[in-house]
């Protein structure tokens, strides 16, 4: 009966009005019905996709050889019974093939089918040809996906899913048409959540130490980098597609890592990746991998900053927390310099964010690592590390982080360092840890050249001054807390010498300041503690011991030797401002601060430590001395203070001693004076000439 409407339908082709149209699409309709039916009652319920998409193909193919665009379109509907048929087959799965259920081999031929019919679909029209060949891919696409879910084991499923995704990218190679690109896309974003949602929860072993998670994650973000590149239906959604596809399979790698190692190894993990990605652009240079290196370094760093600091683990006796660490710190650094950036950023010195989250990291892991003792040192020398490897390559960068680490290690000291030992030790954990970064900071300071351009900014900025006075400043703490308190003003005065001297060797104005505010602190130390607060602060009184001030007022004196011949050695910059000149003009003479202070300490020291009856001969030997030193050194300001303390003396006999001494005392007050007097008269008549000439 079907064999007899189609005959009659194609017989009346040969007239074709409109009063036969209706009639021979009757027949047609009829004849297709007819076999339906018959596939439906008579084929085997797993055989009649088969059927029915073979009829679907045979009605179209026929469609195009004698131009009935009726049975055209029964092919249609047959194509949408052989997909139905192909769900609806075996729905328990109990026909199987090697585990594979057999309603889900008899679908391929949908497949096929459905792909042949989009090839070779018997329409006319061109709008409708186009409309039908979309929904026949897009439907043997969908069959297909069912197919390998039904098929597969569930592992496996995204694996299946992203090879087939690739597969209908590759065959656009030959098929140029977009639609397949599309099914691509959309097949590949099923795999991704495929895999997010099942494959994260696998514990199974696959082979060897690599679990089933890993390889099938893996694949499934190959799948997808290659998508990325390969999958765009149009040059107006390339850049859309490469980032959706790119970001989504580094995403997955990186959750992977997450799910592998919830430990201390999943920050290394991480910034190597990261590492990976910056390297493969340096090649390829695509426009998403430098953003995937930046957000994969970002989560590294919050996650060694927040976990890694914390694990106590070990492996192999090593500390788990050394270790991942330290191979963040050292790819930070290689991302500083082979990330990819623009340009402008790099003149900015944006890249640098990774070298100094780097040395951040470094700093914090010798913070945990290391005895509360070592961290200054550690710090000094990571800073001294970063400051030859600036100075070496020309970073500026680096040589920024080195003074940091610096200050870093010179504050350290002040809340661990100074208090350790025990009290009057000489050589102990205070000076073997303090001393060491003292050395480092003025070794820094010598580093840094004058007339290089490549440390312009350095010295512009003041570094050269600020490490040198931090590496200054750390002897006198040192010397503070590691003398008796009495002996620090005499210690501090030793540094004034030692500074004049080395500013004289090695021509540096900048160590004759340190020596000169070192003196104010060393006349203010005297004055304040040993002088006016010794019994408060101190262990006990002077007890009539003079030792401490006077030999902090001799070193000073002795530092005249340098101070004379540092006399007008520097001269101020010619475009300083005012109060740098007033401080330069005091810097031009030296000699007259490190000679004032001294006898301003002695005098005070004679007026409040000697007996009421010996301050006056006291003050009268001190001047005669004074003005013996002035004549050595042909200074007039010398001269005048041994005159000022000589008047002194006689104002104070006419007012006080003549009248309130014990009478040995007047006398002896008298007889000294006197003598002092007389002394200084013959020296200003033997030296007239000389002293004139002063004037």
């Amino acid at each position: 009966l079907g064999a007899i409407f189609y005959l009659t339908a194609r017989l009346s082709l040969h007239r074709d009005n409109a009063e036969q149209r209706t009639l021979r699409g009757f027949f047609a309709a009829a004849g297709t019905a007819l076999f339906a039916l018959l596939i439906w009652y008579e084929v085997p319920e797993l055989w009649q996709p088969l059927a029915f998409i073979a009829f679907a193909v045979i009605l179209s193919e026929a469609a195009r050889a004698l131009a009935h665009r009726a049975i055209g379109w029964h092919s249609h509907i047959l194509g949408g019974l052989a997909i139905y048929t192909a769900f609806t087959a075996d729905p328990y799965n109990v026909h199987t093939w090697r585990a594979i259920p057999w309603h889900a081999l008899g679908a391929l031929p949908v497949v096929a089918g459905l792909y042949w019919l989009a090839k070779r679909v018997g329409l006319v029209n061109p709008r409708h040809l186009s409309a039908a060949q979309v929904a026949y891919t897009w439907a043997a696409t969908g069959v297909m996906v069912w197919i390998l879910e039904e098929a597969l084991h569930a592992p496996w499923i995204a694996v299946g899913w992203i090879i087939f995704a690739v597969a209908l990218t590759l065959s656009r190679r030959w098929v140029r048409y977009s639609q397949l690109a599309w099914q691509a896309n959309v097949v590949g974003v099923c795999a991704l959540l495929r895999a997010y949602f099942y494959n994260y929860d696998l514990q199974q072993n696959f082979w060897g130490p690599i679990s089933l998670r890993v390889f099938t994650i893996s694949w499934v973000a190959a799948g997808l980098y290659f998508l990325s590149r390969q999958a765009a239906p149009s040059e107006h959604f390339k850049r859309v597609v490469a980032l959706f596809h790119s970001f989504a399979a580094t995403g997955l790698l990186s959750l992977l890592a997450w799910y592998e190692y919830p430990n201390g190894w999943l920050a290394p993990i991480w910034a190597a990746f990261s590492l990976v990605l910056a390297i493969v652009d340096q090649r390829l240079e695509f426009e998403e991998l430098p953003w995937q290196s930046h957000a994969l370094a970002a989560i590294t760093l919050l996650r060694a900053l927040s976990v890694n600091l914390y694990v106590t683990a070990t492996w192999r006796g090593f500390s788990v927390r050394l270790l991942s660490l330290a191979i963040v710190a050292v790819i930070f650094y290689a991302l500083s310099r082979l990330i990819r950036m623009p340009e402008e950023l790099r003149r900015h010195d944006v890249h640098h964010v990774y070298s100094w989250a780097a040395s951040v990291i470094v700093s914090l892991l010798l913070w945990y690592e290391l005895q509360p003792l070592s961290i200054a040192v550690g710090w000094g020398i990571f800073g001294l590390v970063l400051f030859e490897y600036g100075i070496l390559r020309k970073i500026t960068q680096f040589r920024y982080q080195a003074y940091v680490a610096l200050i870093a290690a010179f504050a350290r000291i002040f809340f661990a360092n100074l208090t350790a030992g025990e009290p009057g030790e000489f050589w102990g954990p205070r000076m073997y840890t303090i001393l060491p970064l003292a050395l480092i900071l003025y070794f820094v300071y010598a580093q840094l050249p004058r007339k290089e351009e490549n440390v312009a900014q350095d010295r512009r900025l003041h570094f050269d001054v600020l490490v040198a006075y931090l590496g200054t400043a750390t002897i006198v703490a040192l010397f503070y807390f590691q003398f008796p308190i009495e002996w620090v003003v005499t210690s501090w005065a030793a540094m004034v010498f030692v500074l004049f001297g080395a500013s004289l060797a090695f021509d540096q104005p900048l160590f004759l300041q340190q020596g000169m505010l070192l003196t104010l602190m060393v006349f203010g130390r005297g004055m304040v503690h040993n002088l006016f607060g010794g019994s408060y602060f101190g262990e006990s009184d002077w007890k009539g011991n003079y030792l401490v001030v006077s030999s902090a007022a001799g070193i000073l004196l002795a530092s005249l030797i340098f101070a004379f011949r540092l006399c007008g050695r520097f001269q101020p910059a010619p475009n300083s401002g005012r109060l740098a000149q007033w401080t330069q003009a005091a810097f031009r003479r030296p000699e007259q601060l490190v000679f004032f202070a001294p006898v301003a300490l002695l005098t005070c020291m004679l007026a409040l430590k000697m007996k009421t009856g010996m301050v006056t001969v006291s003050w009268g030997i001190e001047g005669v001395l004074v003005f013996l030193l002035a004549l050595a050194v042909n200074e007039r300001s010398f001269r005048l203070t041994g005159l000022g303390l000589l008047l002194l003396c006689v104002g104070k006999v006419m007012a006080l001693d003549a009248w309130g001494l014990q009478p040995r005392d007047r006398y002896i007050t008298l007889i000294v004076v006197g003598v002092a007097l007389m002394v200084v008269s013959f020296l200003y008549t033997r030296y007239r000439d000389t002293i004139r000439q002063y004037l």
